[in-house]
């Protein structure tokens, strides 16, 4: 009987053994390489048009349209959905336009919508003044936008701003009314894998436990070449992770005078598991199949997931660095409850705001004017 048992289990194990090694390196394929760069895709048709009145009308109603403030795309310019949900009409919305760069678009016309209002460069969206300057990596030459407002000081205090996975410099841009008003410079930089910075040699994104030496060397460029004195980070996403290895693990801490997290990566392990359940995967495979994929991506890659989970080295983190952290109650990408635990064991040294109903990254998107408070109250806190 044990002998007829153990010809039973034997090749179910291995079935599943089997079955979750291949789970882990199908989920480690989605995992490791490095995304593509975010470019809008003009879904959207255009069904009224009227420029004098400053108004379009596109087909969708729901989602990113009926942001507070959005921007739309179409291959031929940029435009800014600002100061409201709009009018729905049907399976339509109907917005108040401002026209950022190119053409106002045609009834038929096909757009996008993007949570990076200003998409483009400083100075075509916002009318600010910058430079492409390189920034010294280990890796290479880093492409990095430089913005400096009138009559702003260049050997006090910088904003280094870091973007999402797979995003770009212009998701920043969203700050710079801000920066500009404070007469904050700033250096919104680029990770390895961007658009025309090194690629990592393998060709693998590590979620801000290596991009973080990058945030490194944009910091050396602002002490070495401009004097800076000391910098304010802030980080969409991917970019939060960023900016916590680098308070974790870097000598350049000592030079962070405040951060902003924004939809922050806190823990890795509960992204995946979040991704999990969107994926619609069973309750009881999710932990199994994630050690494999954890197994499998270390092999691959090299990369050590405990130091993609912040929560559990806060400890490692200095307690003199005041932090806004901000996150949607919604976000279908990176959860809220690990944003909101880190805030919790920081104590009087972080602000946490969460937003209802509040997908990744759409804090201001959805309210400008409350998450621009905050980031004020942060700033002022941090120039002493």
């Amino acid at each position: 009987m044990r002998r007829t048992l153990l010809w039973v289990v034997l090749p179910i194990s291995a079935l599943l053994v089997l079955g979750l090694g291949a789970g882990g390196w199908y989920y480690s394929d989605q995992l490791l390489p490095a995304p593509s760069p975010y470019v809008p895709v003009p879904e959207l048709a255009v069904t009224a048009s009227d420029a004098e009145a400053g108004t379009v009308t596109v087909a969708a109603s729901g989602g990113d349209v009926e942001l507070f403030t959005v921007g739309l795309v179409s291959d031929t310019g940029a435009l800014l959905l600002a100061n409201g949900e709009g009018d729905r009409g049907g399976d339509t919305t109907t917005r108040t336009t401002t026209l950022l760069d190119g053409e106002w678009p045609a009834v038929g016309d096909r757009v996008a919508t993007s949570v990076d209002a200003f998409f483009g460069d400083p100075a075509t969206t916002l009318g600010l003044p910058f430079d492409t300057i390189s920034v010294a990596s280990e890796l290479g030459e880093l492409p990095a936008w430089r913005v400096v407002p009138r009559g702003a000081d260049t050997d006090e205090t910088w904003v280094v701003i870091i973007h999402g996975r797979g995003g770009g410099l212009s998701e920043g841009n969203r700050l710079l009314p801000v920066l500009d008003e404070f007469q904050l410079p700033s250096l919104t930089i680029s990770v390895r894998n961007d658009p025309d910075a090194p690629a990592d040699p393998n060709g693998y994104g590590f979620y801000g436990e290596r991009e973080w030496l990058e945030l490194e060397a944009a910091i050396e460029h602002l002490v070495e070449v401009e004097g800076a004195r000391d910098v304010v980070l802030a980080g969409y996403s991917q970019g939060g992770s960023i900016a916590l290895s680098l308070l974790r693990r870097s000598d350049r801490a000592d030079r962070v005078a405040g951060a902003v997290l924004i939809s922050p990566l806190v823990s890795l392990g509960a992204t995946l598991d979040l991704q999990a359940r969107n994926r619609g995967i069973p309750e009881a495979v999710i932990p199994p199949l994630l050690t494999s994929t954890r197994w499998i991506s270390t092999w691959r890659s090299g990369l050590d997931f405990s130091q993609v989970e912040h929560v559990d080295r806060v400890d490692e983190l200095p307690s003199d660095v005041p932090m806004l952290i901000t996150h949607g109650s919604a976000d279908t990408t990176i959860p809220l409850d690990p944003s909101r635990e880190l805030a919790s064991l920081l104590g009087q040294q972080a602000t946490f705001v969460a937003y209802p109903d509040v997908d990744h990254v759409r804090e201001w998107n959805s309210d400008p004017e409350g998450f621009e408070a905050d980031l004020r109250e942060l700033l002022t806190t941090a120039l002493g």
